[in-house]
């Protein structure tokens, strides 16, 4: 029965098998399989391995689409928990298994107290690390020829008190992508390295250009973060002919964060040409900038309030990125804030666990929205 769910149990088994973008076929299966025990007939392979479930009012009305995703990080984990993850290497540092076990909570509610009116969609999305899983799955024709009214998704917010809603109208997350930057001259005996063409000198041009890079949108957030460099590989007898340089660009506005792209490209391939190299410049884990509407926020704040929950109002946008911003750039909705506690370790980090305390706090403002929106069916 769907009123016997337990959600802690259940992440804590999404926990212990967590899987890694485009490889969540496992979770996937321990998703359908609890959504099938709800009386749901969740459809399977939604841009990877996503699900979607439809859920129907008695009566007419809008679509609203509430998310989550469900794919874990290449992270050892250092938790001394018993549920802590069983596959080396690979562990929900993000609290993805936590975002997913609340939409079941959802679920399970809706299962038996359906909307009264009009329709909810339920999405549980893989690949959300990775920048890839959220547009996938809006260009499925499951997903791309509805018109959805509401799209609403949260995240768990370390640093915040632990149930307080953080929320923010316009940019609530930044828009951002990884770099590679590789410039090829010519190799040569380290003896003679005159006879070989040198990408040392554009190498420390290029990441000059990168760090200066910000400066020219400074109302944006922009910022860009040198992640790796290597020139040549560690031989004393090679003048080396090749060159890398990595970094990751952010901005919280998509406009500007597409000219930051477009003029980089421009300075490096002069600084290149300049020293006689060839240049390849590609681009990885794109994400675009989440933006909520500012009347969807407002039904967040509104949700929180009716709930007695604090409301957090961010100044500035988040400077990580969320995919979900491809659900957001397509239909009006909002992605918010759940404290995660202010001293929880950091998202990301090895000693990180999503805390089973703000899962019922997940599930009622979802359900609030529901309901704002849709209205309470009869059990």
């Amino acid at each position: 029965m769907a009123n016997e769910f337990d959600p802690v149990t259940l992440r804590h088994t999404l926990h212990q098998t967590p899987e890694l973008s485009n490889h969540e076929a496992l979770t996937a299966r321990t998703i359908a399989a609890q959504l099938r025990q709800f009386g749901f007939h969740p459809a399977t392979d939604i841009g990877g391995h996503g699900l979607l479930v439809t859920i129907q009012g008695a009566a007419p009305g809008p679509t609203t689409l509430l998310r989550a995703d469900f794919d874990a990080l290449p992270i050892e984990e250092r938790g001394s928990q018993a549920y802590c993850s069983q596959h080396l290497g690979v562990m929900h540092a993000c609290g993805h298994d936590g975002h997913t076990a609340a939409l079941l909570a959802v679920a399970a509610e809706l299962s038996h107290i359906p909307p009264a009116r009009g329709t909810v969609l339920l999405a549980f999305q893989p690949a959300e690390e990775t920048g890839e899983g959220a547009a996938r799955m809006c260009e499925s024709p499951e997903i791309a020829n509805v018109q959805i009214d509401n799209v609403y998704a949260f995240h768990n917010l370390p640093s915040f008190n632990q149930h307080q809603i953080v929320v923010r109208p316009g940019t609530f997350a930044c828009a951002s992508t990884g770099v590679a930057i590789e410039l090829y001259g010519k190799t040569s005996h380290a003896a003679y390295p005159e006879r070989g063409i040198s990408p040392a000198s554009a190498m420390t041009g290029v990441m000059h250009t990168l760090t200066q890079l910000p400066d020219a949108y400074p109302d944006a957030n922009s910022l860009v973060t040198l992640v790796h460099a290597q020139l040549g590989e560690p031989a004393y007898g090679v003048a080396p002919g090749q060159a890398t340089v990595m970094a990751t660009l952010r901005s919280d506005d998509n406009a500007c964060f597409h000219a930051m792209k477009a003029d980089l490209v421009d300075k490096v391939n002069t600084l290149a040409a300049r020293a006689g190299l060839t240049v390849n410049v590609s681009w990885h884990e794109p994400f675009i900038a989440a933006e909520n509407s500012t009347h969807h926020t407002q039904h967040v704040v509104n949700a929180a309030q009716s709930l007695g929950l604090a409301v957090h109002r961010l100044t500035e946008p988040m400077r990580w990125s969320e995919d979900v911003a491809e659900f957001l750039a397509r239909w009006p909705g909002a992605l918010f804030g759940i404290g995660s506690g202010e001293h929880h370790p950091q998202l990301h980090n090895p000693d990180y666990d999503f805390p089973d305390a703000i899962l019922p706090t997940a599930k009622a403002i979802f359900t609030a929205l529901v309901a704002e929106h849709h209205g309470r069916g009869t059990d």
